[in-house]
């Protein structure tokens, strides 16, 4: 279980890590660089375009910025296996491309360097240990021997692995919302049987009994609707089945485990379904048939972008992840139950409430809820984040892929990742779809496979609404859950979000 160690990563509380907002600027002067080495030929440049570029096999493969940008945005969300020796010379190349005036060194100084930032120490007078120190900040730790604390940390698990020891028991169950993570942590030695969970809560109505015969079929049917495209005919015939059989499971959950241990990070997604699972466990509480236990984490060492457990390519990763698992108390459980409530109540007052609290025991928790209530109508033009971001994105290109404003949804513009691939992808599809729509389909990508291939461009209406002339909800007929509250266009009022400070009004 977890000890108090500088360098741990799981924690209840948000790292200091960049935002995905200080990454655009970095993430555009990187992509320039590459495509200017790609063209005078640089071999590292190539390979990369190799590496992260589907196209770049065609004889006729002639790449733009946007290309670039592709490779710059993958690469950020590889895992990359961090050593001492490694992080030494980069610290060096750092501090020499600072010095010659890199357009990217500089920025990544002005992100993260405090006396950088402060105005405090100019360019021309930083030293080694203050490129050790934005590695540092940049993979997460306050300082420099609080990484390289973690490097051992790594080493031990790496041995720890390599033994072949299981490191829990059968009798250990891991949850997680989805079953990205198992197969990794069967290679980290860990033996216990996984459960995953499903429900995407971030769409659709999500009510207080989830076994309600109307509530379980009007649940149902969204997910049918909304996801069908996205989905095989065995899993949509089994929707209804899979919604009672993880609901029953996590009711009957007792003494045949140990421990049961949650894998999260800390996207709404992801801690919608932890505040779920802790709803349930506050029904079993004062006494726990079993130990309950806790990984979250919102970064990983080595990822620039970190979006999700799922990115760690280290069994020693989750390995040590799990020997930081810390355990989860009542007054957490207590909070999560109270936050379930929130959520599925028709009105999100009481969620804004348990947001704004302070000092709550679950500050990852409060983030997430505040992201998702930004999917409630925009009072400039009814539309929730996650669209407005897509449009956003789309406007800045005549005309872009799918899968692409996916990438930079996910890599560089969401302030929090909340949608998985095709549940964006069905957004845009409502985008397209509707009396008066957003976005209109240009093209189709015809030589490759999967979801995310048709070719977008605004419509009038969609420019309308970017600036701020035009109201989705007047214009059409709309019927969308966030939680428990309904947004319906042919009610006289509904609720609105204005900004994380002023919060949601009935308008």
């Amino acid at each position: 279980m977890q000890s108090l160690n500088d360098a741990s990563i799981v924690s209840l509380s948000a790292s200091e890590k960049l935002s995905s907002f200080d990454l655009h600027t970095e993430f555009i002067l990187k992509a320039e660089q590459l495509l200017q080495n790609y063209n005078d030929g640089a071999e590292a440049a190539l390979e990369a375009f190799r590496l992260f570029h589907p196209a770049s096999d065609k004889p006729d493969f002639t790449p733009q910025l946007l290309d670039a940008r592709q490779v710059i945005m993958l690469q950020s969300m590889q895992d990359q296996k961090l050593s001492l020796e490694w992080l030494k010379k980069q610290a060096k190349k750092l501090l020499k491309s600072v010095k010659s005036k890199d357009p990217v060194a500089t920025l990544r100084f002005e992100n993260t360097h405090p006396k950088v930032i402060q105005k405090q120490r100019p360019l021309d007078q930083l030293t080694l240990a203050d490129a050790h120190h934005v590695l540092a900040l940049e993979n997460g730790f306050s300082s420099w021997p609080r990484l390289k604390s973690h490097l051992f940390q790594m080493q031990a698990a790496a041995r720890k692995v390599e033994s072949g020891a299981p490191l829990d028991t059968f009798r250990t169950l891991h949850i997680r919302c989805g079953n990205d993570i198992k197969p990794a942590l069967k290679d980290a030695n860990l033996v216990g049987p996984f459960l995953e969970v499903i429900n995407p809560f971030t769409i659709g109505p999500v009510l207080p009994d989830r076994l309600a015969p109307a509530s379980l079929s009007q649940r149902s049917r969204f997910i049918k609707t909304f996801l069908g495209p996205y989905l095989d005919e065995e899993r949509l015939e089994n929707t209804t089945r899979t919604l009672i059989d993880e609901e029953q499971t996590l009711r009957n959950l007792g003494d045949q485990y140990d421990e049961v241990v949650l894998w999260f990070e800390h996207d709404a997604y992801d801690q919608l379904c932890l505040a779920y699972i802790l709803h349930h466990m506050a029904q079993k509480c004062p006494n726990l048939p079993f130990r309950l236990s806790l990984v979250q984490v919102d970064r990983f060492p080595g990822i620039k972008r970190f979006v999700g457990i799922g990115q760690i390519g280290q069994p020693e990763g989750f390995a040590l992840l799990f020997s930081q698992r810390m355990t989860i108390t009542p007054p957490l459980i207590s909070f999560g139950a109270t936050v379930w409530e929130a959520f599925t109540n028709p009105t999100p007052d009481a969620l804004w409430t348990l947001i704004k609290e302070e000092n709550a025991p679950l500050p990852l928790l409060q983030n997430a809820c505040q992201r998702y209530l930004a999917e409630l109508p925009s009072s400039k033009n009814g539309l929730g984040l996650t669209e407005n971001l897509a449009l956003e994105i789309i406007a800045e290109e005549e005309a872009i892929l799918a899968r692409r404003v996916f990438l930079i949804l996910l890599a560089d513009r969401d302030p929090q990742p909340y949608h998985g691939d095709i549940m964006f992808f069905a957004v845009l599809d409502a985008l397209c779809t509707a009396k008066e729509p957003a976005l209109k389909r240009v093209g189709k990508i015809s030589d490759a496979s999967g979801p995310g291939l048709d070719i977008l461009s605004l419509t009038d209406f969609g420019k309308k609404l970017l600036s701020g002339e035009a109201n989705w909800l007047n214009a059409n007929p709309t019927d969308k859950w966030v939680g428990g509250v309904n947004i319906n266009s042919q009610l006289d009022q509904n609720w609105r979000y204005h900004g994380s400070e002023t919060g949601p009004t009935l308008v």
